[in-house]
Formats: C-alpha cells, structure tokens, sequence
C-alpha cells in the first residue's frame, strides 16, 4: 500500500510543483490583470485573478462578490472534495494499482496547488490562454467571444485546472484502459 500513496504522492508533488512554478513565472512575467504576452497565434499568457472556480466557473452567482463567504466557500470545496475522495475511493487503492493513484495524483496536486492561491492571494492565479482567429461572430462550444472580438477564446486556466481536467477525462475514459486487465 505505501507503493500506492508514494505513487499518489510524487505525481501530485510533481503536478503542485510545476504548478506552483508556472504561476511564479506568470507574476514575474505579467505585472497587472489582464496583461497579456504571446507566444503563439493561439497560445498567449494573459493574467487573470480567478475569484470563482476553475475557468472562472460560477463568476456571475452573487456570492463571489462577498469576499468572506466566497473565500469560505471556495477554501470549503476542495477541501471537502480532497476528503471524499480519500474516503471513497483513494483508501480502497490496491497495491498493485498504477493507473488510479497516478489519477488521483493529478487531482490532489491541482486541488491543492489552487487552494495555495487561495491562502495567499483570495484568488487563484490564472494565466494560459488559448485563442482561435474567426470573422463569424461565434464561437465553437465551450469557447467565448474575446473583447477584441476577432477571436474565440477557451477560459484562461493554469497547471493545476489542467491536471485536474485531465485527471477527470482520464477516469471517464478508465474502463477503456482497463477493460482486459481483469480477464
């Protein structure tokens, strides 16, 4: 079983600090909000003090304006979050287990790598920011309209959002994977 957690633990060291060191980087490079420095066409970093959830997810509910009850909640969550899923299903691990553990690694070193910033800022330090140019005036799903208006934006995120995303779409994605390991 100590395989299992040290397994947990690495890979949600690792994702906590490549988190925590691009975040870093994102302040020392960018001085205010909304400052933006490119890279790419469709990849630039633009800093965004996150308020809300990952990807600014419940931004426009009226309790993210009371900074008290906001930073109880969104302190709450992940925190209640990291404790279910000890509970149900990270204690349950077997010890020959690599694919779980190394999930849950991604989800631990996020959750807590964005629970940091909300310790110290109030807010969770966003940066990357991914575009795609378009002259229609809409946008593919789960993309917005930038304000510059030529281009469709995906939510400005960070290392920790994305490890957790893929944390999450690996674990849907699970049985696939797995499906001849017990035959």
């Amino acid at each position: 079983m100590t395989r299992v957690y040290s397994l947990l633990g690495v890979i949600g060291c690792l994702i906590l600090g490549l988190d925590q060191w691009t975040k870093q980087l994102a302040l020392e490079s960018l001085r205010f909000e909304g400052e933006t420095k490119g890279f790419l066409s469709w990849w630039s970093w633009t800093l965004v003090h996150n308020k809300a959830a990952a990807f600014g997810i419940f931004s426009s509910l009226p309790f993210v304006d009371s900074d008290a009850v906001r930073i109880a909640f969104l302190l709450a969550v992940p925190l209640v979050v990291l404790g279910l899923l000890w509970y149900f299903y990270i204690r349950h691990f077997k010890n020959a287990e690599n694919f779980r553990p190394a999930v849950m690694g991604l989800v631990v070193g996020g959750a807590i790598g964005n629970l940091i910033d909300r310790i110290r800022f109030g807010y969770v330090i966003d940066f990357i920011d991914w575009a795609y140019p378009t002259a229609a005036k809409t946008c593919i799903p789960l993309f917005f309209m930038g304000n510059e208006g030529g281009a469709c934006h995906w939510p400005v995120f960070n290392v920790a959002d994305s490890a957790i995303s893929v944390a999450l779409v690996l674990l849907i994605l699970e049985p696939m994977f797995l499906k001849n390991k017990d035959a």
